[in-house]
């Protein structure tokens, strides 16, 4: 790898992780925020500093998958990494213990008079929602059940739905992934596996790419937390803060979701760390919010990338063009999430 990428790649990844576990956290929980008002316009978000930080990150991530190809090609770690993988037995129970805490812990909220339905700021009225949350807990733990789970969050998610609009809930694609997954567990057969994971790896990344374009459209939620501490600004004024750390956090996912050799692991257990060490700084609301996506980057670490990611993977070219390939369908996907938060918005009003 040349120097200039090398070091493009190792700038971009130290600032990440510089940034990343003040910008972890989910604004909504903690401060005031206002669906009604329309997010910034696209004309005032695409501003000369924006371009500059996209044409950078486009630098990044052709730099990132250079690495990423060349050390797939080599096989770099490969045979240890094999050898360390767990089983779908182990991410499933890695998951189930997760869920099963998740919900009692909503359960919990719900007996102190704090009941919602998925996240924090879903608060909730209705008095059988705790006990479908104590339900699902108990379903978690033992297989059979399982379905069951996905059926109980994916109903969650619904009347959520119902109470809080289907753009709010675009924010937690992550429970329809993990309702899926749950929900399919008792089916046999390789491809419905890879079809759970596939689910299941997906919403959660798409979850955190829609997080990243609404920290462009509506950055003044954030404000008054960036306001409350200054010292997380690390010296940047606040709307400069707000656009870096989007494109952080639009970058590592989308090296997470794509990259077929180490450092696909290597990214999951970077970013499950900036979650984990948000949690010191948000606490308990945090810690239980965050819980789900920690378990599957954890399932990510020990599992590795699913089959399906490999279609990627353009054997027949040189590293050059692979990284090139997958350089462009980064702007595809930026472009894409983009317009379609906007998009939307405009449609579900």
């Amino acid at each position: 790898m040349r120097p200039n990428a090398r070091c493009v790649a190792v700038a971009t990844g130290l600032a990440g992780l510089t940034i990343a576990p003040r910008a972890a956290a989910h604004v909504k929980w903690f401060f005031p925020y206002d669906l009604d008002a329309p997010p910034l316009p696209p004309g005032e978000v695409l501003t000369p500093t924006f371009v500059y930080l996209f044409l950078a990150s486009v630098g990044a991530v052709y730099a990132f998958f250079w690495l990423d190809r060349f050390s797939y090609r080599r096989y770099f770690l490969g045979q240890w990494l094999n050898r360390l993988a767990v089983g779908p037995e182990l991410s499933f129970r890695i998951l189930s213990v997760a869920v099963a805490i998740f919900f009692l812990a909503l359960f919990a909220f719900a007996m102190a008079g704090k009941a919602f339905y998925l996240t924090p700021e879903l608060r909730a009225g209705q008095p059988g929602v705790a006990w479908l949350q104590l339900l699902i807990a108990g379903a978690a733990l033992v297989k059979r059940t399982a379905p069951l789970v996905g059926a109980g969050i994916l109903l969650l998610y619904g009347l959520a739905v119902a109470e809080f609009g289907v753009f709010h809930l675009l924010d937690y694609l992550i429970f329809l992934g993990v309702g899926v997954y749950f929900l399919l567990s008792g089916l046999r057969g390789r491809q419905w596996l890879t079809a759970r994971y596939v689910t299941l790896f997906a919403s959660t990344a798409l979850t955190l790419l829609w997080a990243s374009v609404e920290k462009w459209a509506y950055p003044v939620w954030t404000y008054p937390l960036l306001a409350a501490d200054p010292s997380l600004l690390m010296g940047m004024t606040p709307q400069f803060y707000m656009l870096f750390a989007g494109f952080v956090e639009f970058n590592i996912t989308f090296m997470l979701i794509s990259s077929v050799s180490v450092f696909a692991r290597i990214t999951a257990f970077g970013l499950n760390a900036v979650f984990v060490l948000a949690i010191f700084e948000f606490g308990l609301i945090d810690a239980v919010g965050h819980l789900l996506i920690i378990a599957i980057l954890v399932v990510l670490v020990v599992r590795g990338p699913t089959s399906a990611r490999y279609f990627l993977v353009l054997s027949d070219k040189t590293v050059w063009t692979e990284a090139y390939f997958m350089t462009g369908l980064y702007v595809l996907a930026f472009d894409l999430v983009f317009i379609a938060y906007y998009g939307l918005y405009y449609l579900t009003r």
